[in-house]
Parts: C-alpha cells; sequence; structure tokens
C-alpha cells in the first residue's frame, strides 16, 4: 500500500486565505484557540494521520473485520492505533469542555476527518459514530443520561452507533417496526432488528451505545411515529463499570466492496433496555442532529479519499517512465510529461483541491451556526449549513469515486491490482454516495426543502457572498477565466432556481427530474467559487504560501476551462422535464 501524504500545507492555506480561519478564532466561543495553536493540531492531526493511522490500512482492507461465536473481532493494529487515537485526546476535539471536549472549531475536526479518512476510511468511521452521537445526547438527552454518558463518548471511552436502516426498508425510514414498549419505571422495551449498522460490536470499546429509532405503542404511522433511544449494549452500573448484557446482538456482519475493517453488521433487540431521548415522536427531528454530524464526515469522507487518490496517482505517474517525449526523441520519460496524463492528473487535483475548500467554508458556517455573537447570524449561518451539506454530501462523494477511477487510469494496469492500492480507494470510496442518505436523496432534498426554506434566505445569501468575490477580484487578470466562469455558471443556477422552483408548484415530477443535475450544477459554481477566492487570494510577493498560491491560479484556470464548461449542459438536463423519462412504462423499463 502507498504511504499517505496529509495535505497539511493545503489546509492551512485556505484556512488561513480562503476561510479566513482568524475571524473565527475571534469569536468568544474560541476565545482559547488563537491560531499557533490551530497549526498545530492541524499538524498534529496529519502525523496521526500518517504515522498511525495509515499504516493498519491494508490490514483493514486484506484481512478486515471478522465476525464467530456472537462477538466481532477488528483486524489487526487496529484496536492498538484507537488506543493511541483516544490517549491523545483526538475523540474530544470539538465536543464541550463541561463533559471533557476541547470545544475546538469544526474547521479543526475538517481537518482531522479528512487527513483520517485519507489515511484510512474504515477506521475513522468508528470515532465518528460517537461524536456523532455525543451531540445527539448533548441536545436531546435528559440531564441524567447526558450527565452519566456523554463524558465517556467524549473521551472515547466507549463507542457508540447509530441505528436506523431495517431490512424491509431501506431509505424509507419511515417503514421502522422496530417496537418500545414502555416498562412503567421510565425505561422503555426495545424490540426490532436493524441493519448496515457500523460498528455495533467491536473490541476496541468495552461498552456500546445504540441510538435506536423505534416506535412506541399506539405512535401513528410513518416517520411521524418515531422516537429516539439509547440503547447500551451492557446495562451499566451506578459506578459506570459494566453490568448486565443488556438484549442487543450481533447476528452477521456483511461482507463489502470495500471498508473491509469497518463492521456492518445486522443488529437484534430483543426487549432491550432503552431510555427515550427527547420528546416522544419527535424521533425523526432529533435524529437531525446525529444526521447533519454524520453528512459534514461524509462529506469529508470524499475530500479524504479523493486527496489521497490524488497524491498516490502523483507519485505513481511522477515515478514511472514509459513512452518518448512529445517531440518523439529520447528515451523514456515519466508518464506525467504526457499531456493526457497531465490532464488526467490536473482534473484530480482541481476536483479534490476545490472540494476540500468547500468542505471547510462548510465547517465554517457550521462554526457560525453555533458560536456567532447575534441570533440573527447564528440563524443564517444554520440555514447556509442546511443549504450546503447536501451538495457536499453528493458532489464530493460523486468526485471521489470520480477521482479514485482516474487514479486506477494513471496507474494503467497496475491501477487494477492490489499492489499499489489505487484501486481500494475506488472500492472504499463507492459506498459514499450511498449511505448517509443515498446522493439521489440529497438532490430531491436540496431542491424541495432547503432551497425555499426560509423564502430562499441561504440560496440568497451565498448568492451575494459570490456577487461581493466578483466584484473584489473583477479586472483581475490572474483569475480572468476563473471569475468569467463562475459569473456565468451564477447566472445558471440563478435561472436553473428560478424555473425549478417554479416547476415544483407546476409540475413536481418535472422538477424532480431534474433535481440531480441541479444539484451538482450547484456544486460546480461553488466549488468555482471557491478556486476563485483561492486563486485570486494568492500572494503575489515571495513567501511560504506564494508557490502554493501560483500553483492554486493555474489550477483555478483549469477548473474553468475543463469542468465548469459543462454548466450549460447541466442547466439544460436540470430543465428538461420528465416526458422522456415517463415515456416508457414501469413493464417496458424493466424488459430484459
Amino acid at each position: 500500500m502507498p504511504a499517505y501524504t496529509p495535505p497539511v500545507d493545503d489546509i492551512l492555506y485556505l484556512l488561513r486565505r480562503v476561510i479566513d480561519v482568524d475571524s473565527l478564532l475571534r469569536l468568544p466561543a474560541f476565545a482559547h484557540v488563537d491560531a499557533d495553536t490551530l497549526e498545530d493540531v492541524v499538524r498534529a492531526a496529519g502525523a496521526l494521520s500518517a504515522e498511525v493511522i495509515a499504516p493498519i490500512n491494508e490490514a483493514c482492507d486484506r484481512v478486515g473485520a471478522s465476525y464467530a461465536n456472537g462477538r466481532v473481532t477488528l483486524p489487526p493494529g487496529f484496536v492498538d492505533a484507537f488506543r493511541t487515537f483516544r490517549d491523545q485526546g483526538w475523540p474530544s476535539l470539538v465536543l464541550p469542555e463541561v463533559y471533557g471536549g476541547q470545544a475546538m472549531p469544526e474547521v479543526v475536526q475538517g481537518a482531522l476527518s479528512e487527513m483520517l479518512n485519507g489515511a484510512s476510511v474504515a477506521f475513522t468511521m468508528m470515532p465518528t459514530t460517537g461524536r456523532a452521537a455525543a451531540r445527539v445526547l448533548e441536545a436531546h438527552a435528559t440531564d441524567e443520561l447526558r450527565d452519566f454518558y456523554l463524558p465517556r463518548l467524549v473521551s472515547g471511552e466507549w463507542g457508540a452507533t447509530i441505528s436506523m436502516t431495517e431490512p424491509h426498508a431501506g431509505s424509507d425510514i419511515g417503514l421502522a417496526r422496530t417496537k418500545a414498549v414502555p416498562r412503567g419505571d421510565g425505561s422503555y422495551a426495545v424490540s426490532g432488528t436493524k441493519i448496515f449498522i457500523s460498528f455495533a460490536d467491536h473490541d476496541a470499546a468495552e461498552q456500546i451505545v445504540n441510538i435506536v429509532l423505534a416506535r412506541t405503542e399506539g405512535a401513528p404511522a410513518g416517520v411521524r411515529g418515531l422516537s429516539l433511544f439509547l440503547v447500551p449494549k451492557f446495562l451499566p452500573n451506578p459506578d459506570g463499570s459494566i453490568g448486565d448484557r443488556n438484549g442487543v446482538r450481533v447476528q452477521r456482519i456483511e461482507e463489502k466492496m470495500g471498508i473491509h475493517g469497518s463492521p456492518t453488521c445486522e443488529v437484534l433487540f430483543e426487549e432491550a433496555t432503552g431510555w427515550l431521548l427527547g420528546e416522544e415522536m419527535r424521533g425523526i427531528q432529533n435524529m437531525f442532529t446525529m444526521i447533519n454530524t454524520m453528512r459534514t464526515e461524509v462529506a469529508f469522507e470524499g475530500v479524504g479519499v479523493a486527496g489521497a487518490a490524488t497524491a498516490n496517482a502523483l507519485r505513481y505517474a511522477s515515478e514511472r517512465p514509459q513512452g518518448a517525449d512529445g517531440a518523439g526523441d529520447g528515451g523514456p520519460v515519466a508518464i506525467i510529461e504526457h499531456p493526457d496524463v497531465r490532464r488526467n492528473l490536473l482534473t484530480m487535483k482541481a476536483l479534490s483541491g476545490g472540494a476540500r475548500a468547500l468542505a471547510y467554508e462548510t465547517a465554517r458556517q457550521l462554526d457560525l451556526s453555533r458560536a456567532a455573537e447575534t441570533e440573527e447570524e447564528r440563524t443564517l449561518a444554520g440555514d447556509v449549513v442546511a443549504f450546503l451539506l447536501p451538495i457536499c454530501k453528493a458532489c464530493f462523494t460523486d468526485i471521489a469515486c470520480e477521482v479514485a477511477s482516474i487514479g486506477i487510469q494513471v496507474h494503467g494496469g497496475y491501477g487494477y491490482v492490489r499492489e499499489n492500492g489505487a484501486e481500494q480507494y475506488y472500492r472504499d470510496a463507492r459506498i459514499t454516495p450511498i449511505f448517509e442518505g443515498t446522493n439521489g436523496i440529497q438532490a430531491i432534498d436540496l431542491l424541495t426543502r432547503k432551497l425555499p426554506r426560509h423564502d430562499g434566505a441561504a440560496f440568497r445569501a451565498l448568492s451575494e457572498r459570490i456577487e461581493d468575490d466578483l466584484a473584489r477580484f473583477d479586472g483581475d487578470d490572474r483569475v480572468r477565466a476563473i471569475h468569467q466562469a463562475v459569473e456565468t455558471g451564477l447566472a445558471l443556477l440563478h435561472d436553473a432556481s428560478n424555473q425549478l422552483m417554479a416547476s415544483l408548484a407546476e409540475a413536481p415530477r418535472d422538477a424532480l427530474a431534474g433535481a440531480t443535475p441541479y444539484l451538482q450544477l450547484a456544486g460546480r459554481v461553488y466549488i468555482g467559487w471557491m478556486w476563485l477566492r483561492a486563486a485570486g487570494n494568492a500572494p503575489s510577493s515571495e513567501g511560504d504560501d506564494a508557490p502554493l498560491g501560483e500553483e492554486y491560479r493555474v489550477l483555478a484556470r483549469f477548473y474553468a476551462e475543463q469542468v465548469m464548461t459543462d454548466c450549460h449542459a447541466l442547466l439544460a438536463r436540470a430543465l428538461t422535464g420528465a416526458e422522456a423519462i415517463d415515456a416508457l412504462s414501469a413493464e417496458q423499463i424493466a424488459r430484459v
């Protein structure tokens, strides 16, 4: 497997020159963090990812997690790597200080998440679920449950799961049948089967806290009747020690295409003791506290895998001699000298680098939604996060798959075999457009819920910010190509938004048929905006950032000329409607 090179310099450049992290650090909530501390944390996260996590990635993929006698065993090196991760305090990075956390900004968590996922997606999924569960308990648990469970989740001493999906339901959560019956003592008996549950059992933590969607007696059908419960693997004693086994057991783990080191479990709840989180029949609303954390994480999974696949391809292309140079004379040259290979490599860098920048901008907005000094600012930032998350989740995971596929192509035959690791990036990435809400669902959510939310406040706010940057960089010859592409793309995105909103009212099926190309168009434009800022803010004089800034100006031009040129086609697809889609009956389409 290739060594992992964490993109620390790129991340720090973006935080300083594109995301304006200094303005975040001036907020009272982050007064305990200064720029030097932030840089130290990012560099330490890079070292952890490269030196501790990346070395176990081969065993995660080759050996994988195993299941025997009702227990799951993680791959060789996994438990020791997690203990190092835990002992260094990484699970607590952004969680509240009152429960033992460090209360760092989410942009710092983004840096950790990107580099961990670049090193090993399978490993990174375990601490992610613990952090997401902690957010749910922080927001919705009783004081008693919060004070008991949160410190142990924040420290990483205990693990957690998200238990939503059921065999018959898939993405349609409203079909869930898991039942929760009150016992009369404040607890509930939870019974049902959940599937596709990551890390529902393992040997890296003695206790696992399951966050479970279930339906109480008499609750209505559909998502409105679901409630949220905390169901531990073991019933803890009052002092926190492990007590009797609860009615929770893993029945099997799935054999998967990728992320082999992450056990994907089928879990049976048999009158397991659980406690209500939040109000009854508000399970979906309360679960979204966790889902937003998870979707942000999946977006960074896409960024991390795309970046790692790009670095791997760049190393190989720089070292692999093949074919004469363009003039046809002399001996073999490294394949990075060939125009078509260069086009592939620059495509990888432009897509992964642009996704990285937009991911950190979204994390910054998440920080503002929690820590901005006025309620108005927090509300607007929350709207912007809600609008950007489906775009980031869908676009970045699609980019991960595309970039990983290009990486295989750059390696040629050596990319199709396991020796160089290129094919694992693709296999690990391919789940990301599916889980935590398929990318098609993200597109529908964006169009039908997030675009019209608060009368389009988030879309207007983002458009105003892009227009401000267009005005700021107007006439700057260094960014002329990306400036023009973003200006054109934003106009097309406004056109698509207006027409699709009208279609939602008059011909909703036509609008839904265009949801995915609309999301893709938005992604192209917002990533282009990030390249405009990255290139426009690049220093002109000599300095530590000058070489990277020069590279970013070229990548911004490449993105404008080679990627954003498809914005007109995406607009056309978004507005075509459903006539051709519906021209054949379901029976005709299904003919084989």
